[in-house]
């Protein structure tokens, strides 16, 4: 790994540790029951990406300061799919979405610099097709959200479930949940 790699990682390590400690300082002005199945799920959520995410930045690392500033990006992204724990399922969704936004472009840039194969491109390859699907999905409940008067409980619900569906599926398609 390169002087950059070794930046990189470190910082979204130190940056990771930040934005979950700084999450829990959010749980007292949580009210709803949803927000807190939210709150519990977000922090497990960032945990597995976090597995998956550390292993792609030593696969793939920044190759340019821009690359890091993607993962700055990132960052900021899980930082406001905590945050919006504690306003309202749409801001919820709509942060989800834009995580996953993020995270597409993170994994396009791995794909185009780096010419994966094997092992690596399945794993690039099904991340990419799953926040594709979250993202859609996203959208769909978005959607519901604004148009029908889902309960914001119900709304997560159906959002956890596909959440889980979509990782158990990316996991099936690459063979592993986590790589060492």
């Amino acid at each position: 790994m390169g002087k950059l790699a070794n930046i990189s990682l470190k910082f979204v390590d130190i940056m990771i540790g930040v934005v979950l400690g700084l999450g829990f300082q959010w749980w007292p002005n949580l009210v709803e029951p949803w927000q807190y199945a939210a709150f519990i799920f977000v922090y497990i959520d960032l945990v597995d990406y976090w597995i998956d995410y550390s292993f792609s930045l030593k696969a793939f690392p920044p190759k340019r300061e821009l690359n890091i500033m993607l993962d700055v990006a990132i960052i900021f992204t899980m930082f406001l799919y905590i945050y919006s724990t504690q306003l309202t399922i749409t801001y919820f969704l709509v942060s989800f979405g834009a995580f996953r936004i993020i995270d597409t472009f993170s994994l396009i840039r791995a794909r185009r610099e780096y010419h994966p194969s094997g092992r690596e491109k399945k794993f690039v390859h099904a991340w990419i097709a799953m926040n594709i699907a979250e993202m859609l999905y996203t959208a769909g409940l978005l959607i519901v959200a604004i148009q029908f008067a889902f309960s914001p409980l119900m709304l997560l619900g159906m959002y956890i479930a596909l959440r889980l569906a979509t990782r158990i599926i990316a996991s099936l398609h690459y063979k592993e949940v986590y790589f060492s």
